[in-house]
């Protein structure tokens, strides 16, 4: 199993927009860890590629990361910076010459056929500029081509969310809180890739990393990678901003960035 994390940012990205903070101009340099696009992750297993999530930066980061293949395409929620750059499907599905399964919680199929009816229809697949999308709702453990994935039910706020485990692997990058039951699924992973934010506990709908950690804890796995970050994280100061929270960073507990790759 082959992990790339192709996007580990937050809605805004980092650098943020107008902003001089010592992370986000140090983000502007080339090649640092603090450039941060939107959350997004792809996954190869048993010879089967999975894309999770289609933001904003879909595109350009399929590109950057070399990503030649895409089989399916696994979606978390319908929150903007997660689906905005489903459009862009249409260059794998020409590369390919193929129709793309999307596989996602009902509400977030929804949300994509509202914005992209003209990707789940035939008529307009004709012309060649867009893709065909081909959709399965995800309402409890499933497989795509024999490879088996166990939705995580979440609680991100208003938006029905999930996160997922395959095998010894699981990502959940939005989440506030879990509902009963679902850090029992994780249990058992060797690697788990998960939301923390900020380090402000009283955000609404994301993980700070006190809250992160706790359930690293319970889930125990070999190696957790924080994700979904936003440039109050830095990360090439993280283990001192953690001493500076009070907070004790595990040898197991590191930051993701844009480019990570890891093999399970």
């Amino acid at each position: 199993m082959r992990v790339t994390i192709l996007g580990s940012g937050t809605s805004t990205g980092v650098p943020e927009y107008r902003c001089e903070c010592d992370t986000c101009q140090c983000a502007r340099r080339p090649g640092s860890h603090n450039y941060r696009t939107r959350p997004s992750m792809h996954l190869e297993v048993e010879g089967l590629h999975l894309q999770f999530d289609t933001g904003p930066n879909f595109l350009d980061q399929i590109d950057r990361c070399r990503i030649h293949q895409i089989d399916a395409v696994v979606y978390t929620h319908a929150h903007s910076d997660h689906v905005a750059g489903t459009n862009d499907l249409v260059m794998p599905c020409r590369k390919q010459q193929c129709d793309m399964p999307v596989y996602g919680p009902a509400h977030t199929l929804d949300a994509l056929q509202r914005s992209f009816d003209y990707l789940f229809t035939k008529e307009t697949f004709a012309g060649g500029g867009v893709a065909h999308l081909v959709p399965h709702t995800v309402e409890g453990p499933f497989t795509i081509r024999e490879v088996p994935l166990t939705p995580i039910p979440v609680d991100h706020g208003a938006v029905v969310t999930v996160g997922y485990r395959i095998g010894p692997f699981g990502y959940v990058p939005d989440v506030k809180r879990f509902d009963t039951g679902s850090v029992d699924l994780l249990k058992g992973v060797e690697v788990l890739v998960l939301d923390a934010l900020s380090f402000n506990p009283k955000h609404p709908t994301h993980f700070a990393v006190s809250e992160a950690l706790d359930v690293i804890a319970e889930v125990a796995p070999r190696q957790a990678y924080l994700t979904h970050m936003m440039h109050r994280i830095d990360h090439y100061r993280f283990p001192e901003q953690c001493a500076d929270q009070g907070l004790t960073l595990p040898e197991n507990v590191a930051l993701s960035y844009d480019g990570l790759v890891f093999e399970l």
